[in-house]
């Protein structure tokens, strides 16, 4: 269920503000409300979750770290967790946060040859470099790489040692990014490596998804890199954007029953219906 099959598109990218926490100031329900938006863009495939600053009078920089840190934690399998992130007043509610159950993260220990694991690199050594994959062995990567990082790799071989290569699969779902910005949305779309080819603002005031329906689809689906903007508290996407700098801006709650949609509603919205849409 995790394969790709049906889709073009090969990159996501979602865009939340640094003020999305800006109304939350219990810890628990700001690291609920981050995990939230983790597995919405888990279970929707997206690639990167980019946090930008909206320049409100509530984001902030601090907010912008706390977010990516819970992010990283989310999308770091379990049995690297303890090594990646020492223990900290952010992480203090991780207990709380939904798993991303995703391909990554795997709920066996059992390897075939040919599975692609996440793993630490721990140590060089003369034949290359020890890596914790999450059993009860070390595996060999042959080549030299830097230590303390999180990378991808392929089995190899398997035995009295096991040898694995750094690879990634393209076939599956292999997790999200998630990347600070600085700068204002516009920039923060700008600096992305990959430009996006459609650029979607999503806002209360913008036509029902349904009114421009098929020309989205077919748009979507000619894409090869969406971004999808989403606005916070106290800015919409119409105050941080020139609509002529978008492709499309679209209302994906019509009708909508509560004065306002949260950021993470309309995350959970949006990308829905931008699932349906790539299906059919």
């Amino acid at each position: 269920m995790f394969l790709n099959k049906f889709f073009i598109m090969e990159k996501l990218s979602i865009f939340v503000p640094n003020s999305f926490l800006a109304e939350s100031k219990d810890s628990k329900i700001r690291t609920y409300k981050v995990g939230l938006i983790g597995r919405y863009a888990a279970l929707f495939r997206a690639n990167n979750i980019v946090i930008y600053n909206d320049n409100s009078d509530g984001g902030s920089r601090d907010d912008a770290l706390y977010m990516k840190t819970i992010l990283e934690y989310m999308d770091t399998p379990q049995y690297l967790r303890k090594q990646v992130f020492p223990i900290t007043p952010e992480l203090k509610n991780v207990g709380i946060l939904p798993p991303l159950r995703t391909p990554h993260h795997p709920s066996s220990d059992d390897l075939q040859v040919g599975d692609f694991r996440k793993g630490l690199t721990k140590k060089r050594v003369r034949k290359g470099t020890m890596v914790d994959i999450g059993v009860d062995q070390l595996a060999l990567c042959k080549e030299k790489l830097s230590v303390n990082k999180v990378l991808s790799f392929r089995i190899e071989k398997l035995g009295k040692e096991i040898l694995i290569e750094p690879d990634e699969p393209d076939s599956v779902y292999w997790g999200y990014e998630a990347i600070t910005s600085d700068r204002n949305l516009y920039d923060s779309i700008t600096m992305m490596k990959q430009q996006p080819d459609l650029v979607i603002g999503t806002s209360k005031y913008a036509p029902n998804i349904n009114s421009i329906l098929d020309e989205v689809q077919t748009s979507i689906k000619q894409a090869t890199h969406v971004a999808i903007l989403f606005g916070g508290p106290y800015s919409g996407i119409n105050s941080l954007i020139n609509e002529r700098k978008l492709d499309f801006e679209i209302n994906t709650v019509p009708c909508q029953g509560t004065e306002t949609v949260r950021t993470e509603e309309a995350v959970i919205s949006t990308l829905s219906i931008l699932n349906i849409l790539l299906d059919h």
